[in-house]
C-alpha cells in the first residue's frame, strides 16, 4: 500500500507549493503593470490628441501633449503585456514565469524612461 503522505507522482515536492504562490505573485504582478500601462497610455493618447486645441481654447497657450514616444511606449508594452496575461494558461510553469518576468521588466523600462526625470 502506497505510503499517504507521498506525493503523487507529478504532482512536485514540498517545494512546489512555495514556487507556485511565486507564480501566481508573478501572475498578479504583471497582470497589474500591464493593465495599468494600458490605462495610462490611454489616458496619454487622450492628452495628446486633445491638449494642445483644449489648451489653447482655455487661453493657455501652447502645449505640445505628453510626446508620441511615450504615448507609443506604454501602449505597446500595456497591450503585449495583456496579449501574455491572456495566453500563460497554456504555458507550462517555466515559460509562463518568463513571460511574466519579461512583462515585468519591460513595464519598468518603460516606466523609469517615460517618467523618470
Amino acid at each position: 500500500m502506497p505510503d499517504a503522505r507521498a506525493p503523487a507522482p507529478g504532482a512536485g515536492g514540498p517545494g512546489s507549493r512555495s514556487f507556485g504562490a511565486l507564480v501566481r505573485l508573478l501572475d498578479v504582478l504583471a497582470g497589474l503593470l500591464s493593465a495599468g500601462l494600458l490605462v495610462v497610455g490611454g489616458l496619454l493618447l487622450a492628452a495628446q490628441l486633445l491638449a494642445p486645441s483644449v489648451l489653447s481654447m482655455a487661453g493657455w497657450g501652447q502645449a505640445s501633449g505628453p510626446g508620441w514616444p511615450r504615448v507609443g511606449a506604454q501602449l505597446l508594452v500595456g497591450v503585449g503585456g495583456e496579449v501574455v496575461v491572456r495566453l500563460r494558461g497554456r504555458l507550462g510553469r517555466g515559460p509562463r514565469v518568463a513571460a511574466d518576468l519579461a512583462v515585468i521588466v519591460a513595464a519598468v523600462t518603460v516606466i523609469v524612461w517615460a517618467w523618470w526625470p
